[in-house]
């Protein structure tokens, strides 16, 4: 989770009074979790709680252990821990916005598997709120605006999430952020046709294609995979082949990046998956609710770029409804390595949470998890983090 959770920036802000200048983001090296006993990372997370610690250490402590509770699939412990260095941190949140920052999109992230869509939105939120008000050209900033854009297309019309692309990739040109523009249409064109505005959707991938920054080599690839899985929805089976056939060894070299992967199962719906709820529920009564259930499943991308070995990890006390989305996984196409015998990067770990949004039934003032039953996804590679790979396009 951690990779997710960091963003890669060096730019440092002066803070809102302006009369001292803000820590800058935190590196990609500063939280890391291999080998830590779990009881270790509680207690440096104790020591913070009782004071001595600096903000940037705090949210530190706090993240590394919220991701090994996340590991470990304690999805609770994980929140709790995050909310409690929230109010911790709130009132110092101007001495180190960059950090905590990263502190509601660590929550951000855990609520969206837990179910809690409200306190993923918020948290979300916050981030974007805390980062332009000190930062506001910063990657960091963007990139936030960016999650935000995206976490609220489920609620918004298309029309509205699509502007925001529009004016975040302005907003990122202009703050000479050329590729955090490029990634903001790539995410427009994936709405755009999804809107049924293929053509429009076509112009922007040109465009990014078109780019001859030398520094944009992934951002294009991207847009030709993102071209690819159009023309490959509107029934030309052969744009897979075709587009793998024309990658440069420049392309190869930048690690594996999917290319294409067939629809994902979604629960219960038509060819979906296996119920997993207690037996005997009857999910129509206020004080019944529906568990969580994780998996993490690990998988090998071959020199040719097809998945093998794919198969569940370990997970929650039941697996079996994964079977399909293992299924699925199998049957993913990555970029090829340029080189047979380079290995870097090519065997993944991915959690996907069964989970559903928080209700408030009839009857009930309690909120629980109660609504349409859908997946969160996260990679948990332990590895330097892939290339950006272009949106997904639904069937």
């Amino acid at each position: 989770m951690a990779h997710r959770l960091l963003a890669a920036t060096t730019l440092l802000m002066l803070s809102a009074a302006g009369l001292a200048q803000t820590p800058g983001p935190l590196k990609r090296d500063e939280i890391v979790v291999i080998g830590a006993r779990l009881d270790e990372l509680k207690a440096a997370v104790e020591r913070c709680a009782a004071g001595g610690c600096t903000v940037r250490e705090d949210v530190i402590a706090t993240v590394r252990y919220a991701e090994a509770e996340f590991r470990e699939g304690n999805y609770n412990d994980a929140r709790a821990a995050l909310g409690r260095a929230v109010s911790r941190t709130k009132k110092q949140a101007d001495s180190d916005p960059f950090a905590v920052a990263e502190l509601h999109t660590a929550r951000a992230t855990v609520a969206w598997h837990y179910g809690d869509q409200r306190e993923a939105l918020r948290a979300t939120g916050a981030t974007t709120r805390l980062l332009d008000q000190h930062a506001p050209q910063s990657s960091n900033a963007l990139m936030a605006r960016m999650r935000l854009v995206q976490a609220q297309y489920q609620l918004d019309s298309p029309a509205f999430n699509i502007q925001q692309l529009k004016d975040l990739s302005e907003d990122a040109a202009n703050a000479n952020q050329p590729l955090i523009a490029m990634r903001a249409d790539l995410g427009r064109a994936a709405m755009l046709y999804r809107s049924k505005k293929r053509a429009e959707a076509k112009d922007l991938l040109d465009a990014i294609q078109a780019s001859d920054l030398p520094q944009a080599t992934t951002m294009r690839t991207a847009a030709q995979i993102l071209a690819m899985r159009l023309a490959a929805s509107e029934g030309d089976v052969e744009a897979v082949e075709t587009l793998i056939a024309r990658l440069t060894q420049e392309q190869k070299r930048q690690g594996p990046m999917l290319v294409w992967a067939p629809p994902m199962p979604t629960p219960y719906g038509p060819g979906g998956m296996p119920m997993v709820d207690r037996t005997g529920v009857d999910t129509g009564r206020s004080s019944d609710y529906y568990p969580y259930y994780w998996v993490d499943i690990g998988f090998a991308i071959g020199p040719d770029g097809r998945v093998e070995s794919a198969d569940v990890l370990r997970g929650s006390r039941t697996t079996h409804w994964a079977k399909p989305l293992v299924k699925a996984i199998s049957q993913r196409r990555y970029t090829p390595a340029a080189d047979i015998d380079d290995l870097a990067g090519r065997y993944r770990v991915e959690r996907f949470t069964l989970t559903a949004p928080f209700v408030t039934p009839i009857n009930s003032l309690i909120r629980r998890r109660g609504g349409t039953k859908r997946f969160e996804q996260i990679d948990l590679t332990v590895a330097p983090p892939k290339p950006i790979a272009a949106p997904t396009v639904p069937s």
